[in-house]
């Protein structure tokens, strides 16, 4: 570790009113098989009216928790997350979703995974989904497998190929090599990703413009790939993501103006084409395009 660092690794975790979901997500990561003292947890409250707190004050005995509150002022999760990275004195910033269990490994693998300089590390997510068409079928294949061995239930899904990563199509065309694709920033969302602290310094930081949901990951990804970042896949830096409501419509209604608000920042020919493409649709749509030209 360098001098300035206390930990390896800072897994920085915003959440708003999910005092459920925070609990498991926080069981899952005192259960990981690397020293306590190797990483925190900065949780970051984006305002919530709930047992938060309590949630996090009944954690002791594993790793060091921090808890920070900030005002509910709206939708501020880039805020959050920029919150958590300043006061990370980890090595390694993992940046982790409140509604995601994950593996006894996940922290190590992370960290192990910026051997290499200049990473940005994306975690698997199983059952990781933008709309929630599947989610009754999910809680019940989690119900029956059961959380208090979060192992286990992603071996069988493993074994199985249930509720794979919702880019397992993007990973695939690329042989996991992510840097052969178009757009590996495209799929490079925050809710389970790591990067060097020294890698964003204090250049890199969320855009705390993005005032509702989508975008503002893919903002802070593409500007590190713009720097030069090299962007690669851990699937042994895996997790659950554990089914909750949302809406693929009002996520669309919510996103679009953002991606017009990154088209305008970046002013890409891929930035445009992804106003009206999905994320984890823009790496195919850009293939096929470009297979249709050179045809």
């Amino acid at each position: 570790m360098s001098r300035s660092s206390k930990f390896a690794a800072s897994v920085i975790i915003p959440t708003y009113n999910r005092e459920e979901m925070l609990y498991q997500n926080l069981r899952s990561l005192q259960a990981s098989n690397i020293p306590k003292d190797d990483f925190e947890i900065i949780v970051v409250d984006d305002g919530s009216s709930d047992n938060t707190l309590d949630v996090v004050r009944n954690f002791t005995g594993g790793p060091q928790i921090r808890y920070v509150y900030q005002q509910d002022n709206g939708y501020q999760a880039g805020r959050a997350r920029n919150l958590g990275i300043e006061l990370a004195e980890g090595e390694v910033c993992i940046l982790l979703d409140c509604g995601i269990v994950v593996s006894q490994g996940f922290v190590k693998a992370h960290i192990d995974a910026h051997a290499k300089p200049n990473q940005v590390v994306l975690g698997y997510l199983y059952g990781f989904s933008n709309t929630d068409d599947h989610a009754e079928e999910l809680q019940a294949a989690i119900d029956a497998l059961d959380l208090n061995d979060v192992d286990g239930t992603i071996d069988r899904l493993r074994q199985t190929g249930r509720f794979p990563d919702l880019r397992e199509k993007n990973y695939a065309a690329c042989n996991d090599v992510m840097m052969d694709l178009p757009v590996p920033w495209a799929i490079a969302w925050s809710g389970n990703i790591s990067v060097r602290r020294e890698k964003l310094g204090d250049r890199f930081r969320f855009d705390e413009n993005y005032r509702t949901w989508g975008a503002e990951d893919i903002d802070f990804s593409l500007s590190l790939f713009e720097s030069g970042a090299e962007f690669s896949i851990c699937r042994a830096a895996c997790g659950i993501h554990l089914p909750h409501p949302k809406s693929h419509e009002v996520n669309s209604r919510s996103s679009r103006p953002n991606k017009i608000y990154l088209h305008s920042k970046f002013g890409r020919p891929e930035t445009q084409h992804l106003i009206d493409v999905q994320s984890w649709e823009l790496n195919a749509f850009l293939m096929n395009k470009r297979a249709a030209s050179a045809a």
